[in-house]
């Protein structure tokens, strides 16, 4: 057995970040899908692209422009806690 397979051991670390960072992509989706219902944008979008594989940090921080740039919407009934 040459020298350089002698200590090789199996890491689960690739698999342990990739499975986190899903976890957290998924999250943020959940949040951002949240948010542009309440915002009266287009959720299904968002949230369709937010969950593809590459784009889906990309489109987090596009949609965290976005919605900063527009113009924020009038709330029709304020809560009663304001």
């Amino acid at each position: 057995m040459p020298p350089y397979m002698m200590y090789h051991t199996h890491s689960f670390a690739g698999p342990i970040m990739m499975i986190g960072l899903w976890v957290i992509q998924l999250l943020l989706v959940f949040l951002i899908y949240r948010d542009a219902k309440e915002q009266k944008m287009l959720a299904p979008v968002w949230t369709i692209l937010g969950i593809l594989p590459f784009f889906g940090y990309l489109t987090d921080l596009l949609y965290l422009i976005i919605r900063e740039i527009r113009a924020p919407r009038a709330i029709v009934n304020p809560p009663a806690s304001l």
